[in-house]
């Protein structure tokens, strides 16, 4: 507890009107949600300690923005080999993923970090999973580039020629983009959580299980809001008619079967 008082202590809030955080706007007068923005990509620990001990007012909205920016940006590029209207399903859909794994995994996580004896409960556990999801969407709205271009130089999906190769291969490129945003941004976390557990050992244990816990749901959730990438023969909408039958490894194993025909 004495260490937790500490480092509650030592954590000041650093953006001050761009100043402190090296945060240059020079005449140019950011909102607080723009510096930020800069300073998480910045990688500013400061800011990152106040968000996750909800010390800096508007954290929490900050977050959400972010998830919805930086996740709607790269939905739509995931989207986009469809049409601009498929497009503009997953960028509502992608940041919604986070939302939900969020709700679902926000009382799991909880009580995972009480069962493993770190000493870090409900509130704020969910406080470290979404500022993981914030620094998530910052990545992949950074990668959105790389996945506009990707997409742009496939084939069409209506191409007869191995459309059922370049859809697996679209499929397993943005799922291993995506999971490497997770996984970077949750690596990002565990200093943090280390800090805040009553022992390293037991923060470092909470951190796998939560990153496993992320994983699994997000992979999930995602099936059950497909699609994402339109399997050839089918048509473009919201939402599928049957959200729970298969799943998302039965998924990605066929998609490997079919990028070997490229």
């Amino acid at each position: 507890m004495a260490k937790r008082k500490e480092l509650a202590k030592d954590w000041r809030p650093i953006l001050n009107g761009g100043r402190g955080s090296g945060v240059h706007t020079g005449s140019v007068n950011l909102n607080p949600t723009a510096q930020n923005a800069i300073a998480l990509c910045r990688g500013d620990n400061g800011l990152l300690a106040d968000w996750i001990g909800a010390a800096r007012s508007g954290s929490v909205r900050c977050c959400l923005l972010l998830i919805a920016l930086g996740c709607g940006a790269y939905g739509f590029t995931v989207g986009l080999r469809n049409g601009w209207e498929m497009g503009a399903y997953v960028a509502v859909k992608l940041p919604l993923i986070l939302i939900i794994t969020l709700l679902l995994n926000g009382l799991l996580n909880g009580l995972l970090g009480l069962v493993l004896g770190s000493g870090i409960g409900f509130r704020k556990s969910v406080q470290f999973l979404l500022t993981g999801f914030a620094i998530m969407a910052v990545i992949l709205g950074a990668l959105s580039p790389i996945g506009f271009f990707a997409t742009l130089n496939m084939p069409s999906s209506g191409d007869g020629s191995g459309r059922f190769a370049w859809h697996g291969a679209s499929l397993l490129m943005h799922t291993g983009l995506i999971a490497f945003a997770g996984i970077t941004a949750h690596a990002r976390l565990l200093h943090y959580v280390r800090e805040f557990a009553d022992s390293s050992r037991a923060g470092t244990h909470a951190f796998f299980a939560w990153l496993a816990g992320n994983l699994f749901v997000g992979a999930q959730v995602s099936w059950n809001l497909r699609p994402f990438f339109v399997s050839p023969g089918l048509e473009v909408e919201f939402l599928r008619n049957d959200p729970f039958n298969g799943n998302f490894y039965e998924a990605v194993i066929v998609a490997l079967k079919n990028v070997s025909q490229i």
